[in-house]
């Protein structure tokens, strides 16, 4: 069912196929238009079943350059780590090359990552797409409901996050924002309130991200 940009479904294989159909469709575009495809990829259980079958795809994928919305403060091989997760389902079992795959160095520290990710996004331009998740409070990457953050940086930090662990590195909200399109996924009963929040237009961090056309993948379970 689809409603202006929001795409319901019944379940969370049916989303996370249509989800790669769209990806794919549009890293096949960008490939063929400038060489390459730039795509930010998320954390969280929302997304997991879209990596499975993207593993599965084919695609130029010489021409995927992979980056993350944000990392957790944690040693290398942490398996809490964003990067842990996606490499294990996908990425350590794609033909991407690893120099394509641009993730934050969060093992380097708070500062030092954060400047490191900074100079990676130096030569970036618009991203082609951007993979958001929603946490129950409607934050996303790791850009919290009334934490502030700055708006000249392309990468900023989070001390003081209310789920461990309380240090992260994320990408700005505008940093987010500059990208073509926005994917939003939302799937699980516990974000019930996440959905009102988004038809609500509620203040919070979900909210303030859309890039140049935003879509929201909707399982039908979270409405």
């Amino acid at each position: 069912m689809i409603k202006n940009n929001q795409l319901i479904f019944e379940n969370h294989i049916e989303l996370s196929s249509k989800l790669a159909q769209k990806i794919l469709l549009i890293a096949k575009k960008s490939i063929s238009l400038k060489g390459e495809f730039t795509i930010v990829l998320t954390g969280g259980k929302s997304v997991l079943n879209l990596y499975k079958i993207l593993v599965k795809s084919d695609s130029n994928w010489d021409k995927w350059h992979i980056y993350i919305s944000d990392e957790r403060c944690l040693p290398v091989d942490d398996r809490d780590r964003n990067d842990q997760i996606i490499n294990n389902i996908w990425l350590n079992h794609s033909p991407i090359p690893k120099y394509n795959i641009h993730f934050i160095r969060a093992e380097l520290g708070m500062v030092e990552s954060q400047v490191d990710y900074t100079n990676t996004m130096k030569h970036v331009g618009k991203f082609d797409v951007t993979l958001l998740s929603v946490g129950e409070d409607g934050h996303t990457a790791s850009l919290f409901p009334c934490h502030d953050y700055s708006e000249n940086n392309n990468v900023v930090l989070e001390y003081n996050s209310p789920k461990h662990p309380k240090e992260r590195i994320s990408l700005s909200y505008n940093r987010l924002n500059n990208s073509k399109y926005v994917f939003k996924i939302i799937s699980g009963s516990a974000k019930k309130e996440v959905v009102k929040m988004l038809f609500q237009h509620k203040n919070v961090p979900i909210n303030n991200i859309s890039g140049d056309k935003q879509v929201i993948f909707i399982n039908k379970n979270a409405m």
